[in-house]
């Protein structure tokens, strides 16, 4: 019975590291396709799945500007934030559109706001938001780098993860062509704002 029970779990593990490997080799073969950024990474946008398209936010953050525009969402433990957080206010300043500003999501008030001096962000609109609370309430992000399109009623048209401001501008560029999903549900921000 033992014998059995052995066999059978070998046989699961050995078809457990095929798919296992199966899978390795179909996501190289998806990042080698890819474009790659100046640091290396493949260059991509994605929409944001539990983004809450549709959804109106009421009152944003202190120290944020008032829509429309854009929204930038950064990580201080994201690697790719830090190497993006100090080309946005340049990107923006050429890119079109108007930037609302920068959520920091942050570990602590602290943190964040080390982030948004090291990286020259001072005077940029920006938000530290201490464990991404606004950011995953009310916007429905919880990856970075990411972006949030607002119309100026404050309703949230788009919401992509990215891997450059190249990729970005393609996705800027589209968003005249995005509708504004109409669900008209309104989400306020936690009263909490910490700067």
């Amino acid at each position: 019975m033992i014998t059995i029970l052995i066999v059978t779990l070998l046989v699961l593990l050995t078809v457990a590291v095929v798919i296992l490997f199966a899978m390795l080799g179909e996501l190289s073969a998806q990042v080698s396709a890819a474009p790659v950024t100046g640091e290396g990474r493949p260059e991509s946008i994605q929409p944001l799945p539990d983004a809450k398209l549709g959804a109106k936010v009421i009152e944003l953050p202190k120290g944020l500007a008032r829509p429309p525009g854009v929204l930038l969402v950064l990580s201080t433990t994201c690697g790719a934030c830090q190497e993006l957080a100090p080309q946005a206010r340049g990107f923006f300043a050429s890119a079109g559109v108007e930037l609302v500003g920068i959520v920091v999501s942050c570990a602590s008030a602290e943190s964040g706001r080390d982030f948004v001096t090291q990286f020259g962000l001072a005077d940029v609109p920006s938000y530290v938001d201490v464990s991404g609370q606004f950011s995953t309430a009310a916007l429905g992000v919880g990856m970075s780098p990411a972006a949030v399109a607002l119309s100026a009623e404050g309703i949230i048209r788009s919401a992509v993860v990215f891997s450059s401001f190249n990729a970005l501008s393609s996705w800027i560029g589209s968003l005249d062509e995005v509708p504004a999903p109409a669900d008209g549900a309104s989400i306020m921000p936690s009263r909490d704002p910490v700067r």
